[in-house]
């Protein structure tokens, strides 16, 4: 099956997860008129993560990074691959913002993710996966390659956790639950997160850049991630 060989190529070149999806309901500009779309994410190790329980550090930084180009050159590398199996492929950044009005994308990789049935889109409007929280970093592709796709994620399985909540330093997210149909303001003041991100960062370790980490490394889903992987770590 192409979706097997797909994934195992994704995987080989990194990938952590991956999942097709089924972006046909969506209005068709913003999928460029493709209707389907590959999700991908690298995970980000434990360690990094609970090391920023007092705020962003530079080796969240460096790993914040360093998974971006990962993420880019995987993306270039599936794009290549779908076209040599006759098939069209757009690839999307690991990073890249199509309106600075509202900080926002034509379509965001994490609704590509939930599409995917990769995760769920948390209070904190980050992609929630079971397997690492919020511990990743996620990119996307868009294709007409005919996939079997997996059964999108709608609701959010955060339930009356409010932990992100209580970690934002900057204030910026509003405990709203996530559904399918909700928009990103709803759940987050992006200006206000990436004011104070750029503030904590550069405070932390003399960077400006909107990096800060916190409601990540609070969600428990994550916690759990942490957890397991040290209890792993001792035998």
């Amino acid at each position: 099956m192409i979706e097997n060989e797909l994934k195992e190529y994704l995987k080989n070149l990194g990938a952590s997860l991956v999942g097709f999806a089924d972006l046909k309901n969506i209005d068709a500009p913003s999928r460029q008129n493709m209707a389907y779309g590959i999700a991908f994410a690298i995970k980000i190790k434990p360690s990094i993560i609970a090391g920023i329980n007092g705020g962003p550090t530079e080796d969240y930084y460096d790993a914040y990074n360093e998974i971006n180009k990962k993420l880019d050159y995987i993306n270039l590398s599936c794009v290549k691959y779908i076209k040599n199996q006759g098939y069209n492929a757009i690839g999307q950044n690991s990073t890249y913002v199509t309106s600075n009005d509202n900080l926002s994308t034509h379509l965001p990789h994490k609704t590509v993710a939930t599409r995917a049935g990769l995760g769920w889109i948390g209070k904190n409007a980050l992609l929630i996966t079971p397997e690492y929280g919020s511990a990743i970093r996620i990119s996307s592709i868009l294709t007409d390659m005919p996939l079997i796709t997996n059964n999108p994620i709608n609701e959010s399985k955060c339930g009356d956790c409010n932990k992100c909540v209580e970690a934002c330093p900057a204030v910026a997210i509003k405990g709203m639950l996530w559904n399918v149909n909700i928009a990103r303001e709803e759940l987050i003041n992006p200006f206000k997160c990436r004011i104070k991100a750029r503030e904590l960062l550069n405070e932390k370790i003399g960077i400006k850049s909107a990096i800060c980490g916190k409601c990540i490394e609070a969600c428990p889903v994550t916690q759990l991630y942490i957890k397991n992987n040290i209890e792993q770590t001792k035998f």
